[in-house]
């Protein structure tokens, strides 16, 4: 009889013990489900931070004659008036701006243009991965870049491949290098998904 009590407290000790090793066990890796989750967590803003690095902005100021709801009637304005033959139509989102030219800062006198507009403040923004892509926004703000005989000694390789090509052939339209300006940027922001417009 002492022996099979002896041997029972043995038996409740051995699945005493496998029952609260068990149980840490499980504890152990239910403290263990919060943590990874929060290190995932973590992880998201350190990526966000280093796409925002990788953003260019700079403020420019877009004169603007007119704003519609699609391209026809956009165009159909221009047509009305011979002193915009040298404005873009800009599609920004769901809207068409009527911009005639896009100034680093505001100078009255084009203010005078017929028909009237206003200066609208701008942010353009690149993202784009190619470096010479990522500096549009600060490359269109000197106009040695794509001015008079100035393009000739461009470094190629601070500008997109097509750009000193491109100048040539926009600068054919106007001297006027806030008029150019506006044909140089309208070019890229056509075409690059990584070029941005906003308000």
């Amino acid at each position: 009889m002492k022996a099979l009590k002896n041997n029972a407290i043995f038996q409740a000790m051995f699945i005493g013990s496998l029952t609260g090793l068990a149980g840490v066990l499980v504890f152990i890796f239910i403290l263990q489900l919060p943590t990874t989750e929060k290190e995932v967590a973590e992880t998201i803003p350190t990526v966000q931070t280093t796409e925002e690095q990788q953003q260019v902005k700079q403020q420019y100021f877009a004169l603007q004659h007119g704003v519609f709801s699609n391209f026809d009637s956009a165009a159909q304005f221009l047509g009305t008036y011979p002193t915009l033959n040298k404005a873009a139509v800009v599609k920004v989102d769901e809207q068409y701006f009527v911009w005639s030219r896009l100034d680093t800062t505001k100078v009255d006198a084009a203010l005078a243009l017929i028909p009237s507009g206003f200066y609208k403040s701008i942010t353009i923004a690149s993202s784009c991965p190619n470096n010479a892509e990522l500096q549009l926004p600060i490359t269109l703000k000197d106009t040695k870049m794509f001015t008079g005989q100035q393009t000739d000694k461009i470094d190629e390789q601070l500008v997109p491949t097509d750009w000193i090509g491109l100048a040539s052939e926009v600068s054919k339209l106007s001297t006027n290098p806030n008029i150019i300006r506006l044909h140089m940027f309208l070019n890229y922001y056509e075409r690059l998904d990584c070029l941005k417009v906003t308000f």
